[in-house]
């Protein structure tokens, strides 16, 4: 199975067996992470695997894993929604290895620091105990139609990014992604969210927003093209009263090296 297959079959998993992922396979899970790329490679971060007896996490929603593994990054521009590009990337590869995986939104570890960077997101994985796989008619999520405004032409390669990205995960199944098409850019927007609680739904939509972003690398991926990730300032200008814009996606043909 590829990645980009288990866009279509991946759901969280909360109950998990006590079974032991071996060395090897850990090892490989940490070779992934460090070699996927996010929207900013240029953005440092560090990953780190652990038992759960090896640390005490701290906050709520929290689910009984047998391994987790955090992701710290420095602190600048773009950052959480590189996390999230970077995170869901593994997610997904887990459940091509078999392994189930559930992010840890509000989770936070006790007695562990990295110097200069910042622990943006904890994710709980192991062998599971309940079904790994859904059928496609289970996920809930919003239509399609709800969530783009198309401008220009439409074609296959934006039906199969956009549709990719709807079936992220998200944080309470929020759903935050608004999209716009056109003939050759993908514009990426959230929603803003309310007073209450504005600065942790902020992060928490900018996550899920590089989430979605990498539901849509993995798809061009698969099918044979080329992404670019932009901010263009022509709309980093505008002020928009229910959403914010996040980024846009240049698509370009892939070149492709036969010799």
């Amino acid at each position: 199975m590829t990645s980009y297959e288990a866009i279509f079959r991946r759901r969280s998993i909360r109950k998990y067996k006590n079974d032991e992922i071996s060395p090897a396979m850990l090892e490989k899970i940490e070779k992934f992470g460090e070699d996927a790329i996010g929207i900013r490679p240029d953005i440092q971060v560090k990953w780190k695997i652990f038992r759960k007896e090896e640390h005490q996490l701290k906050g709520l929603f929290r689910v009984d894993a047998p391994y987790y593994v955090a992701l710290y990054s420095e602190i600048c521009e773009d950052y959480r929604k590189n996390a999230g590009c970077l995170m869901e990337q593994l997610s997904l590869y887990l459940f091509t290895k078999g392994i189930g995986s559930c992010y840890q939104g509000g989770a936070k570890l006790k007695k562990d620091q990295e110097k200069d960077l910042e622990l943006v997101m904890i994710m709980a994985f192991g062998y599971p105990a309940a079904p790994l796989e859904r059928s496609y008619e289970d996920f809930r999520r919003i239509e399609l139609k709800k969530l783009v405004t198309i401008r220009g032409a439409f074609g296959k390669v934006q039906r199969k990014l956009l549709e990719a990205a709807r079936l992220a995960p998200s944080a309470m199944n929020r759903q935050p992604w608004r999209f716009v098409s056109s003939e050759d850019r993908i514009h990426l927007f959230v929603k803003k969210p309310g007073k209450l609680g504005y600065q942790t739904q902020q992060d928490f939509n900018l996550f899920d927003a590089g989430v979605a972003l990498s539901h849509m690398l993995v798809t061009a991926e698969d099918q044979w093209f080329d992404l670019e990730y932009q901010k263009l300032d022509s709309i980093l200008e505008k002020d928009f009263p229910n959403n914010m814009y996040v980024g846009s996606l240049l698509i370009l043909k892939k070149k492709v090296n036969l010799e």
